[in-house]
């Protein structure tokens, strides 16, 4: 059953017991990550203060910025109902096959010039064949030798296990691969595919040596009990990386009048996933923008020290250089490459790529 808090007090020494249990290397409950979700709006500061000393305990006071690219848009034909790249809804989305080499590594170099130390190739669909892999292979070859400041990652879908291994040889040092939502709830969301069949590929992955980065998608209508689950799934599951998303409900998928979830709220589950995963990096990826408006410092402050720079798979991002000041009036590092003063103040964001 969720704590029972009714005064200040309470509230107050509730969060400095569950800090202090973080902070000695303990775990905290399922029932504490609840009251995490649920403190009143009036004590995000102490929340927020909270959620920076575990992460800066943990993590440090580095904040790390990824990029993406969509390199094979739309023609998926899964029906996950977030996403606005499934053939099954009537989208304006662009549809193309994958991206010449080229064009993918001109994307890698412009990431690195915003700031980002991680690079992922996206393609939409259940899974790759085995030629898009070989090319995928040849992208991060290429991205390897041009763009050496750059980690290439990428973002297939499902694979086999032969195909994770040729990625492994090419040099893909993460790959992302969601669990979207809680096991109770995914096949209101998805139903094309199976919870376990995401967690088969998350197995592929660490066999084959490439860090999983897996998170999940806030404010799909899912309940405050499955929010912890999802927590305490990706505790167990062990990724390396963690990306939050925050539902940006898309024109013509079945989730288009979803209410976006308050800034308050989006801050409160930030926080619950630093508590229940301490040690991980977290990052704050789509939905960022249009949840936070111009309370983007609430992301940092709740415990992420990852972001996504430049667009994202079908949607807009903000000017980067936003992300580079907002981390910088925080008091927080940027990654080592970045130079404040350098020739990026002319440079502008592509939106047909990341």
């Amino acid at each position: 059953m969720p704590i029972a808090v009714s005064t200040k007090e309470n509230y107050s020494a509730k969060l400095e017991e569950m800090t202090r249990k973080i902070l000695n290397g303990d775990e905290i409950s399922w029932e504490e990550a609840f009251f995490v979700l649920t403190i009143p709006d009036s004590y995000l500061e102490m929340l927020f203060e909270k959620a920076t000393i575990v992460r800066e305990k943990f993590r440090g006071n580095k904040i790390d910025f990824c990029a993406i690219i969509n390199a094979k848009s739309g023609l998926c034909p899964e029906d996950c109902k977030f996403c606005s790249q499934s053939l099954r809804w009537k989208t304006n989305v662009p549809r193309y096959p994958l991206l010449p080499a080229e064009t993918v590594i001109k994307e890698a170099e412009k990431a690195y010039k915003m700031g980002a130390t991680k690079f992922g190739i996206v393609t939409s669909g259940r899974g790759p064949t085995d030629g898009e892999v070989d090319k995928i292979c040849e992208m991060i070859e290429g991205i390897r030798r041009k763009v050496p400041g750059i980690a290439p990652d990428a973002t297939l879908g499902e694979l086999t296990p032969k195909q994770a291994e040729k990625l492994k040889l090419a040099g893909v040092e993460n790959s992302n691969h969601n669990i979207e939502t809680s096991p109770r709830y995914f096949n209101k969301i998805c139903t094309t595919h199976t919870y376990e069949d995401r967690l088969k590929t998350i197995k592929i992955l660490k066999e084959a040596g490439i860090g999983v980065c897996s998170g999940c998608i806030f404010g799909m209508g899912e309940s405050y009990e499955d929010r912890v689950e999802i927590a305490f799934e990706l505790k167990r599951i062990d990724p390396k990386i963690i990306p939050i998303n925050f539902l940006n409900p898309r024109p013509s998928t079945p989730l288009e009048n979803t209410q976006i979830i308050s800034p308050e709220e989006a801050a409160k589950c930030i926080a619950m996933m630093r508590f229940v995963n301490p040690k991980k990096q977290i990052k704050v990826a789509g939905g960022r923008e249009v949840v936070f408006g111009d309370k983007q410092d609430w992301v940092i402050k709740a415990g992420a020290d990852d972001l996504m720079v430049g667009n994202y798979l079908t949607t807009p991002g903000q000017d980067f250089r936003k992300d580079w000041e907002l981390v910088k009036s925080l008091g927080l590092e940027l990654p080592d490459h970045i130079n404040m003063n350098n020739n990026n103040k002319n440079q502008k964001i592509n939106h047909s790529g990341i």
